[in-house]
C-alpha cells in the first residue's frame, strides 16, 4: 500500500510542478503579453488524426516570427484566416494563439486541483499508514 501511495504521491507531484509552470506561463503572456494579427499559413498533422495550425506573425521587429497550435481533432483556423496571437514583448519568440492562451489557464487550474488534490491524499494515507 506503502509504494501505491509513494508512486501516487510522486506521479502526482511531478504533473502538478510541471503544470504549474505551464500555467504560469500562459497567465504571464495573457497578461503582459502584446496581441497582434497574425495569419495562418499552414496546417500540420501529428500522429492521431489530428490537425494542427501554424500562424506567422510579426512582433514589430521587422523579424516574421510563426507559432504552433495546439493538436486538434478539426482545424480552428483555416489557411489565410487571421489568428490572434499574443507574445512576450521581452522574447518575441515566446508565443501562443490568444485563444489557445485563455483555454490553457483554465485548463491549467483545474488540472492543477485535482492533481493537488491527489497529492494532499497521497501525503495524508502515507501519514496514516506509518
Amino acid at each position: 500500500m506503502r509504494i501505491l501511495l509513494f508512486a501516487m504521491l510522486c506521479g502526482s507531484l511531478l504533473v502538478l510542478i510541471t503544470n504549474l509552470y505551464a500555467f504560469r506561463k500562459a497567465k504571464r503572456l495573457e497578461t503582459v503579453g502584446k496581441r497582434v494579427e497574425g495569419e495562418c499559413v499552414q496546417h500540420y498533422w501529428p500522429s492521431g488524426g489530428y490537425v494542427g495550425v501554424i500562424c506567422a506573425y510579426s512582433a514589430g521587429d521587422g523579424e516574421e516570427r510563426s507559432v504552433r497550435s495546439s493538436r486538434y481533432t478539426v482545424a480552428p483556423v483555416e489557411i489565410g484566416d487571421p489568428a490572434e496571437v499574443v507574445y512576450d514583448p521581452n522574447d518575441p519568440g515566446r508565443s501562443m494563439l490568444s485563444f489557445e492562451a485563455s483555454e490553457k489557464v483554465g485548463f491549467d487550474v483545474a488540472l492543477s486541483a485535482v492533481t493537488g488534490a491527489m497529492f494532499v491524499a497521497a501525503v495524508v494515507g502515507l501519514i496514516f499508514t506509518l
